[in-house]
């Protein structure tokens, strides 16, 4: 059977849980006893407020970012219908009244991207808006915002979607056994089988728009893969290999060597690299963290989750830049007192899938030796409970992890391992759930190392394959949810047909 036999086979395995999964996932308005309950109010519409009276505009793309407390940027560009871009937004609370004195005109960036900063937003409220100006909201463009820093949302629980490599969908790879739109499949029917709770974050670990992360490999990879989900989370990501061209094989040291081995370099005075164009990343701590002054890396607050971006391709290449980013990330790390912390980067410091973590392959995987004898000790050290990458085509997930950083053969569970004081490495499962205060050193010192990079393609493994390192290990398309509450952190790989193939815990 032909991949996209397969494919159009589950659409239609899922296609009635999918009309559900819309609300499930974010994607339409969230029933009225959620939006009116008594923490999170919503005063009635008055029949005297003027309402705008624009035109609602379909554009290309449509994406948000930057979703705080207290802000949010909704971003666009192009109409499907052919007509003028949308100039400006309408919001509110109510999808059907959005209130004429919410018109916010929106930024055009040198890509054409249209950008409209929204503030003065009340925390944890759902938002509905219109791109061109209407007094009513279509039913997936909506968003609520982050709680005030430090508390968990009204409903308990921080929901992160993690996507690792997913830049397969409309390129020229065709992965057997399905692609990203596989992959999204699978995390929606899940959602909507386990009680349909809403994506909060999307994170993404970079490859996100194969071969060479180009403006049109990134409109078919991204905005036409996942369009309802991202007008509604906000997007979250990192740099990868291929972000930078030269179909995955760049070792430069600045975003003004980007270059594609196909298609083309953005246009200036923008920068020649499409990721920095299409997003609009945090620079000067606006949703939470320490000013980092470059969106190659970053942090927020959402809530009691605390998110650091690392720039494991580029940034951490030059000697310079990469110890202007250690010491930011140390200071961020240390500002920081969130229930939980999370690291997204793009190298895994423990791998044997489609890449080694014992070889560094002509320098082009240098990044991964950096990162396991540079940065894991400060991770250990400051309190990161979960580091996720991607880069191998696998999902692999560690142990509870601490101090390991040789070589695979120098792993010893009973040094590196939280252990059951005989030497056997805990799982995170079940009556061997882990701590967020270790057992077997009584400090907050162990992360959980996890290669979530099976959300477009799963291929190939390595010598010595699995990782010793390694709780978990499988070859398979898949996506992690990560379910973050004021006492117990969730992560879940989910594969294509919606199912749990592995999970951890960490309790506080």
């Amino acid at each position: 059977m032909s991949n996209s036999t397969l494919s159009r086979s589950r659409s239609i395995a899922v296609l009635a849980a999918l009309a559900g999964l819309l609300a499930a996932c974010g994607n339409s308005p969230p029933p009225a006893d959620v939006a009116d309950s008594p923490t999170n109010p919503v005063d009635p519409v008055d029949p005297n407020v003027e309402l705008c009276s624009g035109t609602e505009i379909n554009p290309e793309r449509l994406f948000l970012q930057q979703v705080g407390a207290d802000r949010a940027i909704i971003k666009w560009r192009g109409n499907v219908d052919g007509g003028d871009e949308a100039s400006d937004v309408c919001f509110g609370t109510h999808m059907n009244a959005l209130p004429a004195s919410s018109l916010t005109a929106a930024n055009v960036t040198e890509t054409e991207h249209r950008e409209a900063l929204l503030t003065g937003l009340t925390p944890d409220t759902t938002y509905y808006y219109s791109v061109g100006g209407a007094a009513s909201a279509l039913q997936t463009r909506h968003f609520r915002t982050a709680p005030v820093t430090g508390e968990s949302p009204a409903d308990g629980n921080v929901r992160m979607w993690v996507l690792g490599d997913s830049g397969t969908a409309g390129s020229t790879i065709d992965p057997e056994g399905g692609d990203a739109r596989d992959v999204r499949d699978g995390y929606l029917t899940w959602a909507a089988s386990n009680g349909g709770e809403p994506t909060d974050l999307i994170l993404m670990l970079g490859d996100a728009a194969y071969l060479d992360g180009t403006d049109a490999q990134f409109q078919s990879a991204v905005f036409e893969t996942y369009p309802d989900i991202l007008s509604s989370a906000g997007l979250w990501s990192t740099i990868g290999n291929h972000e930078m061209g030269v179909s995955g094989l760049s070792t430069a040291t600045s975003t003004g060597l980007y270059l594609p081995a196909q298609g083309q370099r953005d246009p200036l005075p923008a920068s020649p690299m499409p990721y920095l164009n299409i997003h609009t990343l945090p620079t000067q701590g606006e949703n939470g963290g320490e000013p980092s002054n470059t969106e190659q890396y970053y942090s927020f607050d959402y809530g009691n989750v605390h998110v650091v971006s690392l720039d494991s391709q580029v940034a951490i290449r030059d000697s310079g830049n990469n110890e202007t980013m250690k010491q930011w990330l140390i200071n961020d790390l240390s500002a920081s007192s969130n229930d939980w912390t999370l690291v997204i980067f793009h190298h895994p410091p423990y791998t044997k899938g489609s890449h080694d973590s014992d070889s560094a392959v002509l320098g082009i995987d240098q990044p991964i030796f950096d990162i396991r004898e540079q940065y894991t000790e400060i991770f250990e050290d400051h309190g990161v409970d979960l580091a996720y990458s991607g880069h191998s085509h696998s999902y692999e997930r560690s142990f509870y992890l601490n101090g390991h950083t040789g070589l695979e053969a120098s792993f010893d569970p009973n040094v590196h391992a939280e252990h059951d004081g005989a030497g056997n490495p805990l799982t995170g499962q079940d009556d061997q759930e882990y701590r967020q205060i270790s057992n077997n050193s009584g400090v907050d010192d162990k992360v959980v190392y996890t290669v979530a990079g099976s959300s477009g393609q799963a291929t190939s493994t390595s010598d010595g394959y699995p990782h010793n390192a390694m709780a978990y290990s499988e070859i398979v398309l898949g996506s992690v949810v990560i379910d973050a509450t004021a006492t117990t952190l969730t992560a879940r790989f989910i594969n294509i047909d919606g199912d749990v193939l592995d999970f951890f815990v960490i309790n506080r």
